[in-house]
């Protein structure tokens, strides 16, 4: 059954308490929810937090309970958590749910996460992506109607989440390998603790922002053609390399844009800070995206290794209105290490050889997910015939 997302529960937007007044954050009362606590991938949970408001707050934060759907609709689109107990205020990058009768809550956030590709396509924009309330309201999915129904295809899809969970550990503690290498090879890169040569990213290589000068959303003209538009959530939900893209720019979508080439590195300045991945193809990005091509003293995967010790910090750092933003001149001030470009391509190696081993479990991920869907498929089946 086809069914509006506001014919599913109260659909709130979240706010931020004004930061100049001292007393709404003097004190750890209600968890404060900003869309880094939800992980890209699957269903979080929502426990706790990294940041909280006091009881002082209360009157000027939105604020849901146990069972409430979080989804983030600015910056990087559709990653879902789900309220445990307590109570939790959240930021205007974030719609929540709190799901009627109709609907068991996390059926409900099982169908917004595989709904995800279609949330990102109607976020078109050329700076930060966002869907509105109105937007997400009307939102349509198809949803069974039985409760009880509803409640085995939360416990099928369980089961296939402890499978993903356990391959993603594995992927991580190869990620942590590589990241355990860099730092063996070439010091703590904060600090620089080996002492090696610096340059900034303009001595580097080619290093620009994006470019759309107007908005696809005032011009549907703009969208829907052959040529690839990546946005700061394609570039934030890549590992190493951007397989994939969500939205595309017609002819007259190009002409106002710039094209670059496969090979150059996308680091995200707005709503994702200082998120990076490599193009595995040529394509668009808007300015809230900058684009670094490596010239002969370094190379992209390095930078990439480089820029996930000092994404964290830039994050931190990044003053935050409606979402959170860094302007060229900050990256463009970085310093950046550049050892012996033959220990670069060592390392290099080091990274294509753990790759290896990351597609294997993805593969081996693929594989027990289509037998585990089979097995119950199967169960389906014999349970009928009696």
């Amino acid at each position: 059954m086809e069914v509006m997302m506001k014919e599913l529960g109260e659909i709130i937007t979240g706010n931020t308490p004004s930061k100049k007044t001292e007393a709404f954050w003097s004190s750890e009362d209600i968890c404060f929810i900003k869309p880094d606590i939800i992980a890209d991938d699957g269903i979080n949970e929502i426990v706790d937090s990294n940041e909280y408001i006091s009881e002082n707050a209360r009157k000027k934060a939105r604020i849901v309970g146990k069972n409430s759907i979080f989804i983030t609709c600015i910056g990087s689109i559709g990653k879902i958590g789900i309220a445990s107990d307590g109570e939790y205020a959240f930021n205007q990058q974030i719609n929540a749910i709190i799901p009627n009768d109709r609907v068991q809550p996390k059926y409900l956030a099982y169908n917004l996460l595989f709904n995800k590709p279609r949330f990102v396509a109607i976020a078109n924009a050329p700076v930060v992506p966002i869907i509105n309330k109105s937007q997400f309201g009307e939102f349509t999915v198809n949803i069974e109607t039985d409760i009880d129904r509803q409640c085995e295809i939360v416990d099928v899809l369980d089961k296939f989440t402890q499978i993903i969970q356990q391959r993603n550990k594995e992927i991580s503690a190869l990620d942590e390998l590589i990241k355990a290498r860099f730092v063996e090879m070439f010091g703590d890169p904060v600090s620089n603790s080996h002492e090696l040569p610096e340059a900034t990213l303009p001595e580097l290589g080619e290093f620009g922002r994006g470019v759309s000068k107007h908005r696809p959303r005032n011009d549907p003209r703009l969208l829907g053609g052959e040529y690839p538009l990546v946005q700061t959530g394609d570039v934030a939900n890549a590992s190493l390399y951007i397989m994939s893209y969500n939205s595309t720019y017609s002819e007259l979508g190009l002409k106002q844009s710039k094209m670059w080439s496969k090979g150059t590195l996308c680091i995200t300045i707005a709503a994702n800070i200082a998120k990076t991945a490599i193009l595995e193809f040529d394509a668009c990005f808007p300015d809230s995206v900058v684009g670094f091509i490596a010239n002969e003293k370094t190379n992209n995967i390095f930078i990439h290794y480089w820029f996930s010790f000092f994404q964290a910090i830039l994050e931190s750092q990044a003053p935050e209105s409606a979402q959170k933003n860094i302007n060229l001149k900050i990256l463009s001030e970085l310093k950046v290490i550049v050892p012996e470009k033959e220990k670069q391509n060592e390392f290099v190696d080091f990274v294509d050889q753990v790759n290896k081993s990351k597609f294997i479990n993805q593969l081996l991920q693929k594989m027990e997910l289509y037998m585990s869907r089979y097995n119950r498929e199967s169960e389906i089946k014999q349970k009928k015939c009696f």
